[in-house]
């Protein structure tokens, strides 16, 4: 079974005490009808916690038990035995049923998880200078999707995230779900606007409506653009609650207008407009989430005061700590939530801990080596640009490959040495 999922082991130890407590019954018991009675239980309750095998075993101990000519209890007869086993039979059936029925369910459920995660694939701790950390609470118990979908990924026109949150549950929102999100993957490559992104969204949702490829439903989504040379976030609302924006202590509401949800064939499609762009340091922490997080109610019906909750609060570390710490507080508030609950949380990790540059890395080099950059290209064999002079080995410059060939080497070396030292032992032996 799977972890986590498994019979403990003393659940699995039950059996056997109850076997034990009817021997003993049914040896200082002189009535054979009550102690026969406890004994045939124990191979019945031990076909739901163990399997074929170990409940044959036990089966046959408690057959033997009651069949045994015990001196101070009146013995069986030969009808009785006959019924205690055919009790026996059917619970190792039942054992043999159970066991079956459970590797089918953990075969479904390991297949289910990969389509879900297929669809919804989990977020990177990093996606190029951002750092990041989503969280997906289904209302449907036991499901990892659902109509709520988000995911960050890099473009030629900078990084962009989609946060989005299609009408209903079930099947049917999660189809929806995953068109979109195939969608906002191919529109970010070619589309530099985040209102032609939004546009072919819709068209891709209304189109694919009207042929009934999918059911006629309706999705708000939230579009972020995050370009690597601006300190700043561009934002695009189609009917998405508006993000809350960090900076140390304070919370700021940034001041969005959504544009109309999609799918609502209000009008034909359009390019919504409405792009806001909102300054974005390092110190800054994005917030997005879906709306069944602030309509999370508590017992007298009151809404999740989220901006209240995280106002004069010192920002966790990372966006994982800030995430889990939302999720926290709202299950603490909340009596109930009847929708799905996504919580995207992003922050731009400083410069000073980001990747450096080819150049940045030869002038290091240099440095350490004592000579110019010229010099230092020519030792290493060439550089990224201009590339390596001819007959000259292109590992110098890769990290990585150099430390893989000074593994090979030491693992050449040491296996030298063990068969040296091998072939000595031969000869003297």
């Amino acid at each position: 079974m799977r972890p986590g999922t498994a019979i403990p082991r003393w659940v699995r130890l039950l059996p056997l005490g109850a076997l034990f407590i009817a021997s003993a019954l049914q040896l200082f018991r002189s009535d054979p009808l009550h102690a026969g009675i406890a004994t045939a239980v124990v191979p019945v309750l031990a076909a739901f916690v163990l399997g074929p095998g170990w409940t044959t075993v036990i089966a046959a101990l408690a057959l033997a038990i009651v069949a045994a000519p015990i001196p101070f209890s009146r013995a069986f007869d030969g009808d009785d035995i006959v019924v205690v086993g055919i009790v026996f039979v059917t619970a190792i059936g039942i054992s043999w049923v159970r066991q079956r029925f459970e590797a089918g369910l953990v075969t479904m459920i390991s297949v289910s998880e990969a389509a879900q995660r297929a669809v919804l694939p989990d977020l990177p701790d990093r996606v190029g200078d951002l750092a990041c950390a989503g969280l997906y609470h289904s209302a449907q118990r036991g499901a990892r999707i659902g109509g709520d979908f988000f995911d960050m990924r890099q473009s030629p026109y900078g990084t962009r995230m989609i946060l989005g949150d299609v009408q209903g549950h079930g099947l049917d929102a999660v189809g929806t779900a995953s068109m979109l999100l195939s969608v906002f993957h191919e529109a970010i490559l070619d589309e530099a606007d985040l209102g032609r992104i939004a546009w072919r969204l819709e068209r891709r949702l209304l189109e694919d409506a009207a042929h009934g490829y999918v059911p006629e439903l309706f999705a708000s989504v939230l579009l972020a653009e995050f370009a690597e040379e601006e300190d700043e976030v561009r934002l695009l609302s189609c009917g998405h609650p508006t993000p809350l924006l960090l900076r140390g202590e304070r919370v700021e509401e940034i001041d969005l207008k959504p544009a109309p949800v999609l799918g609502l064939r209000l009008a034909a499609p359009v390019k919504p407009s409405g792009t806001v762009s909102v300054p974005f340091g390092a110190e800054d922490t994005l917030l997005a989430f879906s709306d069944g997080l602030v309509e999370a109610r508590d017992d007298d019906g009151n809404y999740y005061p989220l901006a209240h909750h995280l106002d004069g609060l010192v920002v966790p570390a990372s966006p994982r700590r800030l995430v889990e710490f939302v999720w926290a507080d709202a299950e603490r508030f909340a009596s109930r939530m009847a929708d799905d609950v996504s919580i995207l949380a992003i922050t731009r990790v400083p410069r000073s801990l980001r990747p450096a540059p080819p150049e940045e890395l030869r002038r290091r080099r240099a440095e350490c080596l004592g000579i110019s950059d010229s010099s230092a290209n020519r030792r290493l064999g060439g550089c990224a640009e201009t590339g390596p002079p001819v007959g000259t080995p292109t590992y110098g410059c890769d990290i990585p490959r150099l430390r893989e060939r000074f593994q090979v080497r030491v693992f050449q070396s040491v296996r030298q040495r063990v068969f040296t030292s091998v072939g000595f032992c031969a000869i003297f032996r």
